[in-house]
């Protein structure tokens, strides 16, 4: 049973093996069979019909060998029959199109089958189809196989229909690529090809010409737009000829290479639309990383083109891609830098807008969307506009000498013309063999001429200069002529139109050139009469004093060194030296202000000017010390009756500010005997006697004497002292206490000088600062007193810390020293250095030392103040005080001087109450601090307690000490301030040490004028 089983088993398996094989053996044998199809409708051909598309009324099959059998479509009898066509080279297995065509007429038609080899129409982005062979064969179902007509732009067979006759043509394609398929009457066929060879002829000449003319533009305007757009010319010109047919023909190459070059034409007008984009945009002037990706796609685009020799359709697929991509970003740059006023981008917006609609209309011909004859011409002609207005908007700027720089970095050459009219230079061109002269408009503008007025010959155009000048202008002319290179370099004057003169300065240099006779010279003419007069102005103020316009003191010596020099060569008189000092001067301008004491100098002036002979100076050598020098023959007796007739001239009253004011004079009076080794010499002799008039008492007339010489011995010794004094640190600083009067706490000190002198004892500042400033050793004066006050309050910090209000130290400045270029500096080294809080220094400027030079010394204080320096005003009220000034200076306090405070008596009821009232209220609408000077009682702080004022220093307080009586008090103020103590606590404890180091047996008068003769550093009487 179970043999039976198995053998039953292995039969049916056979069977069904066998069963497989031979399903198997069918399908190979159905596959191996041609392929077959129903008989076609036939498609009846007119004689009128000019033309018939057969791709929409064929049949299209796929390829299944290289054999296809058809059924023919039926004839006039009704009959079919079957025809099999075998491709014309095995092993292709070619793809077939299957018509039929039906003559019902009584005579023969001959037709035309065509096969475009290329068209746009539906060639596609991606992978597009490009030139290629269409149909391989065509075979009838009778007849006669049609004749293939030599074409290089289609696949052209001749078709030849008999009357009544159906046929069934099996056309073999040459490609997998769907061929569109036409049937053209032959003459028509020849209209069309005609029509389209003249509109091509028309694209092409217009392109060409374009093209020639970018180029040749170039040759006459070298700016890189124009090669940049003849290349997009050149290369639009290309891709129409290989679109046309004619690059094969033109360079006698294969028109089977005619996809290679179509790829590498559109590669090649990708490329230069990119590049005419960096170029006209002028891209390279950008960020560094946008100039590298836009080298980067230049570089990606021309690549491209030497892609499309090795794989066509690779190199056209990325090259119809880029347009989109050029188009996307050339529109977004191109807004960017019209929104940013570029002119350029402003100017390509119309052509940029029309490349857009033109690569959205071939994208869509190329999708096959849009499809037509009109859509190709379209295209084409689209091309040529977009290159034509491209031509049109660079050529708007060949010729312009600037472009707008909106958005953009000029040239250098666009530099040069801007610096030159902004400089206000204007051009001149001198031509030798023509002599002839050229000028700017802009000269003659200057000059109030006419245009080209100053253009003319060399004689007429040295006419309009000035007679001095003429002939030195002819003579660099001149000499200019004999050099084959030379360069000009003067200025001269020419003539306004209303007769005055006006200063030029020419620079200029020759031309090279081979022949000498045809010298030009080619430069610059530039309007500097505003810098000669201010040149002028400062060359008089340099010799000349400010205010009286008298020479000052310089041109004083140099006039008299040359009248030495005459008298020393016999040619000349002695010269004799009158010097001349107003009699407490200085207190005229304490007590009416430097308005008045201004006036008083004119007027001083004045009355002395009228004792000078034609030959004699006067001059100012000081703030009230004037010179006389007399240059003509004088006896002992005419020299002492015109130094009588000064001295009285002085003493006579001066009616000003509603007051007469009599001034008085010391006279000394030097004369030149020829034992003087210099004429500064002569110059201090008569400066020494006018010294000893003064020491005599007022209006005083002295006669140098050689004995005299001795008090100029005193003075150079005392100077030879100072600065040994210096070196050794004989110079001691004081410190007298400043008080803040709310709370009678100790606020800081105010710094003095003294000089310990070895044989003359404790020196007051008004006995050797003048000498000081007469020499350099002021500056190192000033500067010794900083550094030791800063370094004192750096010690006093650490002593007595505060957080809020620190103790500070106040300093003198003097003139010489504010007026230091490197003072600023100073102050932040010595700042720096001692390492003390902000406000702990502050320097004290008079208010007549500010007024000398307002404008300078408002910027010199906000320097000081942006150093770390807090700054007073000092002996304000005293001078002239101007309060728009005040209000502009960037002072911190203001300092009331001591006469006012005093001259109120106390009781707030004297003279100076209420200019002590308005000034304290003034300092507290400004915003600043005040400090009232000179407190020698307790009615003093009462009543400056009451109107409100801040701070308070005087002998009351306590007087001038050492930097160790210091510490000692600080150390008490320590202590005291750990405990609570009563208020006024400060000046029994400053009165009480004041008394413990030296009693006071002087008067307060006395005392005060010992104790502060205005500070370190006062101003000179």
């Amino acid at each position: 049973m179970m043999r039976k089983a198995a053998a039953w088993v292995g039969g049916a398996a056979l069977v069904a093996q066998q069963t497989l094989l031979v399903l198997l053996a069918a399908v190979v044998l159905l596959a191996a069979l041609p392929g077959r199809a129903l008989a076609l409708d036939p498609i009846v051909v007119s004689p009128d019909e000019e033309r018939i598309e057969i791709t929409a009324r064929g049949e299209y099959y796929d390829s299944r060998g290289d054999s296809l059998q058809v059924e023919t479509a039926p004839a006039a009898d009704g009959m079919t029959g079957r025809i099999s066509v075998t491709a014309k080279t095995p092993g292709t297995n070619p793809n077939w199109i299957v018509f039929a065509l039906s003559n019902p007429t009584d005579k023969p038609i001959e037709r035309w089958l065509t096969a475009e080899r290329y068209t746009v129409i539906g060639s596609g982005a991606v992978w597009p189809d490009l030139d290629a062979r269409r149909i391989e064969a065509v075979t009838p179902s009778i007849g006669y196989i049609p004749e293939r007509i030599k074409s290089d732009r289609a696949d052209i067979f001749r078709i030849t229909l008999e009357p009544g006759q159906t046929i069934t043509y099996v056309a073999e394609l040459s490609s997998d690529r769907f061929a569109r398929i036409f049937l053209w009457k032959t003459l028509e066929y020849e209209l069309a090809s005609r029509d389209r060879l003249l509109f091509n002829g028309i694209m092409l000449g217009l392109t060409g010409l374009l093209a020639i003319f970018l180029t040749a533009i170039f040759a006459a305007n070298h700016k890189a737009i124009f090669p940049s757009a003849a290349l997009v010319a050149w290369c639009v010109l290309a891709y129409l000829c290989v679109d046309f047919g004619f690059f094969h023909k033109l360079f006698q190459l294969r028109p089977e290479d005619n996809a290679v070059y179509r790829a590498a034409s559109e590669s090649a007008v990708a490329a230069s639309l990119v590049i005419f984009l960096s170029v006209f945009l002028r891209i390279a002037l950008w960020h560094g990383l946008i100039r590298m990706l836009f080298t980067v796609w230049i570089i990606a685009q021309l690549t491209l083109v030497a892609v499309a020799v090795i794989d066509p359709r690779l190199a056209s697929t990325f090259a119809r891609m880029s347009f989109l991509i050029i188009g996307a970003v050339g529109g977004g740059f191109t807004m960017f830098l019209a929104f940013r006023g570029q002119d350029r981008a402003l100017s390509l917006i119309p052509t940029w807008i029309l490349f857009l609609i033109w690569i959205f209309g071939a994208a869509m011909v190329l999708s096959g969307r849009l499809s037509g004859d009109i859509t190709v011409s379209a295209l084409v002609a689209g091309l040529v506009l977009i290159l034509i207005l491209i031509g049109f908007t660079v050529t708007q700027f060949a010729f312009r000498s600037l472009e707008p720089l909106y958005g953009t970095a000029p040239s250098e050459l666009q530099l040069r013309a801007l610096a030159v009219d902004g400089a206000g230079s204007a051009v001149w061109e001198w031509n030798a063999r023509r002599g002839e002269v050229k000028v700017s408009p802009l000269i003659e503008a200057a000059l109030g001429l006419s245009q080209g007025e100053l253009s003319t010959k060399v004689d007429d155009f040295i006419k309009h200069l000035h007679p001095s000048d003429r002939d030195r202008f002819q003579l660099i002319l001149g000499t200019m002529q004999e050099r084959s290179w030379a360069k000009i370099r003067t200025d001269f004057r020419m003539r306004h139109a209303d007769n005055s003169y006006r200063w030029f300065e020419l620079e200029a240099a020759s031309v090279p050139n081979a022949d000498a006779r045809a010298l030009r010279c080619v430069g610059l003419m530039r309007d500097i009469t505003d810098a000669k007069r201010s040149h002028e102005r400062l060359l008089h103020d340099a010799v000349h004093d400010s205010l009286t316009g008298l020479p000052n003191r310089e041109l004083m010596l140099d006039r008299l060194g040359v009248a030495v020099m005459r008298a020393k060569s016999k040619e000349g008189a002695a010269p004799c030296i009158l010097f001349i000092d107003i009699d407490k001067f200085k207190s005229v301008n304490v007590s009416f202000g430097l308005v008045v004491g201004d006036s008083l100098l004119l007027t001083v002036a004045r009355r002395l000017q009228s004792h000078l002979g034609a030959q004699d100076t006067l001059a100012r050598v000081g703030g009230d010390q004037f010179a006389i020098l007399l240059v003509g023959e004088h006896t002992p007796q005419d020299l002492a009756a015109l130094a009588e007739r000064v001295r009285r001239s002085l003493r006579a009253p001066i009616k000003i500010a509603g007051q007469e004011i009599v001034l008085t004079g010391s006279l000394g009076i030097a004369v030149y005997d020829g034992g003087e080794a210099s004429p500064h010499d002569l110059y201090k002799e008569a400066e020494i006697a006018m010294y000893r008039a003064k020491r005599g008492g007022a209006d005083r007339i002295e006669i140098f004497r050689p004995e005299m010489r001795a008090d100029r011995d005193d003075r150079v010794a005392l100077e030879s002292d100072m600065r040994k004094a210096l070196a050794k640190n004989q110079i001691r600083v004081l410190y007298q206490p400043i008080i803040y009067l709310p709370t009678e706490e100790l606020a800081g000190f105010e710094a003095l000088v003294r000089w310990e002198h070895p044989k003359r004892g404790l020196m007051n500042p008004v006995d050797f600062v003048p000498l000081a400033e007469e020499s350099d050793l002021i500056v190192r004066l000033g500067s010794y007193v900083l550094l030791r006050a800063a370094h004192e309050a750096a010690r006093w910090q650490r002593e007595l810390p505060r957080e809020e209000d620190p103790l500070f130290v106040s300093v003198n400045v003097s003139s010489r020293q504010i007026f230091r270029q490197n003072l600023i500096q100073e102050i932040r080294h010595i700042l720096g250095r001692n390492i003390v809080p902000k406000g702990s220094l502050r320097l004290e400027i008079t208010e007549s030392l500010v007024m000398e030079n307002p404008e300078q010394a408002t910027e010199i204080l906000e320097y000081l103040r942006g150093a770390g320096a807090e700054l007073a005003l000092d002996d304000f009220g005293t001078g002239y005080s101007s309060l728009a000034y005040l209000q502009r200076f960037p002072f911190d306090t203001i300092k009331i001087d001591r006469a006012l405070v005093q001259s109120n008596n106390g009781t707030g009821e004297g003279p100076g109450s209420t200019i002590v009232r308005s000034i304290v209220a003034l300092g507290h609408e400004l915003g600043k601090k005040v400090v009232a000077e000179g407190v020698e009682t307790p009615d003093d702080v009462g009543f400056l307690r009451s109107i409100g004022c801040q701070y308070a220093q005087g002998f009351y307080y306590g007087e001038p000490m050492s930097d160790r009586d210091v510490l000692q008090l600080l150390k008490m103020v320590r202590t005291a301030e750990n405990k609570l103590r009563p208020r006024g606590f400060f000046r029994a404890k400053t009165k009480g040490k004041a008394k413990t180091q030296k009693p006071r047996t002087k008067t307060p008068a006395r005392a005060r004028a010992a104790a502060r003769p205005n500070g370190a550093l006062p101003p000179p009487n």
